[in-house]
């Protein structure tokens, strides 16, 4: 039943009979204590008496015996929540509702008056659709997704004016998109509808077009392009612009599609204020990228990260600097960016924005040839959010995560990430590149150099396609030296080597040039292959990536080897198994270890017999020789460190000397010069750290 409000500005039970005086009092403690319960820190007795319509002294005295009820100290939020929790569902509504009007009346914050309306669950109010818009702005900024939802969805509905519902839905989408980025959710079917109807206002397209274009819904974000390029193209000018240049850079077959569009960014520019816009600073780095030195580039992309803080409106920018940091082989300081971003999206409980710096991470730590940490990085990015929703970024994850298994030996691993389901347009996207080229690894690891050279030429096709075709983006042509080395077509493998030299102007340029030179020594004779694998191990020793070190390490160690240097080539050999070892790259640590070439190498020369220095066991000390025999018996670093009760520093200083003072070049040949039947006195060792 509803309970009768309190007579307006009367004393409260002043003309009751005495014998209902009683139950008048219970009541009015009742009302009053339901009023206190939704006003909170707000009330006060004016308030109070206005909410309920009541005299202020009458409101007084009952606030005075409820504060003197023993239990009911109001200033504790758990009272309240408990006279509320008792309240009937209609008159706690109705006391929002009206506190909300009261509330804004008296010029209280719009985060006070919106959640009184997102209880009231009604917004009738004219100004109310305004209040809520500010109070879910101020909740976003302060990372309170849930509470910032609720107030865009009241708004929503509240809403007479299609466009404004159409902008509500975008942000939806965009706090959506944060946690769960997903096409099936109800925020995402209302932004495609008002797309559909034409109701989107012109400068909430670009973000519009970005998410959809995330889940590869290409033919919606062409009508969007479409939507956009009939209105004014100087509206929302910093975000078009951006848009126009992340379309050439990350969706290029959108531009011959929408010519005006992209005109429009060829025009004289005008005078512009917004020249700290994060949007006009992310659109002046991607639009020289294809044009300016990377050096410039990668100044560009700082000044960008560390102008800029982390939000939903800016992470498409702050992601295109990491890229464009990565791209210029600043692989340290975009390793950097991406831990110092994911730990802030981390602390901001946002899973996307967590998957997609670790998938830039990833992809980092691959081209630095830390396969174990590439390995690592690429499973978390692609399990912060489920897979399937990670539209066509999967690409980037999954390309650094074929890639690290494939150079890890692991190829059953690989191929099963390839068969992971990809939306179908990934491949009208750059996301599409770096997947081709890891297929392409993957094939020619595991013997396949025939498939392997066409994911290597659709690469290419694409890449000139779309005029991307840089040698820094994606080596293709250096991906078709190898897969036609494998096939013993040394011709050709010269022929795309040396054109991607020749698209750098000089080797020394970027550290795929050294790539190129390992490849031209395998088809080179035996003086000029020396002379080019020393210039690739130099490009190599600066260009940060392991993998290429102790790949042309070993490429280098066998020439030696091959001309009967055996004491420079098993340093070198050494010196690449050690780095092979440290970034994981089993797969070449096992070819080292074994004496194979590698892709594309010189034919295996004999091994000659070793020659044990004389006297050479005598010179290992006791912690040697029990370090020595545990290595002969197969056992790796780490085993060997937790047996001996020592760090793995220890286990590797102790090799180097074993390795030096018998004259051998890795651990499998120390089971040719060490005494047999010796190995089991390491049972029983306490330490090796003499």
């Amino acid at each position: 039943m509803r309970q009768p409000v309190l007579p307006h500005r009367a004393p409260l039970a002043q003309h009751e009979p005495r014998s209902h005086r009683g139950h008048w009092a219970d009541f009015a403690k009742s009302r009053v204590g339901q009023a206190m319960a939704v006003l909170g820190p707000a009330s006060t007795v004016g308030l109070v008496a206005e909410l309920l319509d009541a005299d202020a002294d009458a409101i007084a005295a009952v606030v005075q015996q409820l504060t003197e009820t023993p239990g009911a100290r109001f200033e504790h939020p758990e009272v309240g929540e408990r006279i509320l929790r008792s309240t009937p569902e209609e008159v706690r509504q109705q006391l929002h509702s009206r506190a909300a009007q009261l509330l804004h009346h008296h010029g209280f914050p719009a985060c006070t008056i919106a959640d009184h309306l997102v209880e009231a669950g009604a917004a009738g109010y004219p100004w109310a659709v305004e209040v809520l818009l500010g109070a879910a702005e101020d909740a976003m900024t302060n990372d309170q997704i849930d509470l910032a939802v609720d107030r865009l969805e009241l708004a929503y509905r509240a809403t007479r004016d299609a466009g404004e519902r159409a902008s509500i839905a975008i942000r939806l989408v965009c706090l959506e998109w944060r946690i769960n980025p997903s096409t099936r959710s109800r925020q995402f079917t209302r932004l495609k509808a008002a797309l559909r109807a034409g109701r989107v206002p012109h400068r909430e397209l670009p973000a519009a077009i970005m998410y959809l274009l995330w889940h590869g819904q290409v033919q919606q974000a062409d009508h969007a392009l479409g939507q956009l390029n009939s209105g004014d193209p100087d509206e929302a000018a910093p975000e078009i612009d951006f848009l126009r240049a992340w379309l050439r850079y990350s969706y290029p077959p959108h531009v011959p599609r929408h010519p005006r569009l992209f005109a429009t960014a060829a025009r004289p520019p005008r005078v512009r204020t917004d020249q700290h816009s994060p949007h006009r600073h992310g659109a002046d780095l991607l639009s020289g990228l294809f044009t300016q030195p990377l050096d410039e580039i990668a100044t560009l992309a700082q000044r960008l990260l560390t102008s800029h803080r982390l939000t939903s409106t800016t992470i498409e920018t702050l992601v295109a600097a990491v890229h464009c940091l990565i791209y210029s082989n600043r692989l340290d300081t975009a390793a950097a960016w991406c831990g110092s971003l994911l730990a802030e999206a981390e602390a901001r409980r946002a899973p996307t924005w967590q998957s997609i710096f670790a998938g830039l991470r990833a992809e980092t730590m691959l081209r630095k040839g830390n396969i174990r940490d590439a390995t690592t990085d690429a499973a978390l990015a692609l399990n912060y959010v489920p897979a399937e929703h990670l539209g066509l970024w999967s690409g980037t994850p999954i390309a650094a995560m074929v890639h690290a298994l494939t150079v890890s030996g692991r190829h059953a691993e690989a191929a099963a990430h390839l068969e992971r389901p990809l939306p179908r347009t990934i491949f009208d996207s750059r996301f599409g590149l770096p997947y081709l080229h890891a297929q392409g690894h993957h094939h020619l690891a595991v013997g396949r150099a025939d498939e392997a050279l066409r994911s290597f030429r659709r690469c290419g096709y694409l890449m000139d396609r779309w005029n991307m075709d840089f040698p820094w983006l994606v080596p293709w042509r250096n991906d078709i030296a190898a897969a036609h080395l494998a096939l013993g077509e040394h011709r050709q493998a010269r022929e795309f080597a040396t054109r991607h030299l020749e698209l750098l102007g000089a080797a020394d340029r970027h550290r795929s040039g050294g790539v190129s030179l390992r490849l031209l020594a395998a088809t080179s004779d035996r003086y000029q292959g020396f002379r080019l694998l020393r210039e690739s191990a130099a490009i190599a020793r600066t260009g940060g990536d392991d993998v290429e070190l102790a790949t042309v390490l070993g490429e280098l160690g066998k020439a030696h080897r091959a001309v009967g240097d055996h004491d420079r080539s098993r340093a070198l050999l050494r010196d690449g198994v050690r780095i092979a070892e440290a970034c994981g790259a089993e797969a070449l640590l096992r070819d080292l270890l074994d004496g194979r070439p590698q892709t594309g190498a010189q034919p295996p020369q004999p091994m000659p017999a070793l020659t044990p220095i004389p006297g050479g066991l005598a010179t290992l000390s006791p912690a040697e020789r029990r370090v020595a025999e545990l290595a002969a018996r197969g056992k790796a670093n780490r085993e060997i460190a937790d047996k001996l009760a020592i760090t793995t520093s220890t286990v590797e200083q102790h090799l180097t000397r074993v390795y030096r003072k018998l004259g051998v070049a890795r651990r499998g040949e120390l089971s040719f010069v060490l005494p047999t039947g010796r190995t089991g006195s390491t049972d029983t060792a306490a330490s090796a750290t003499g």
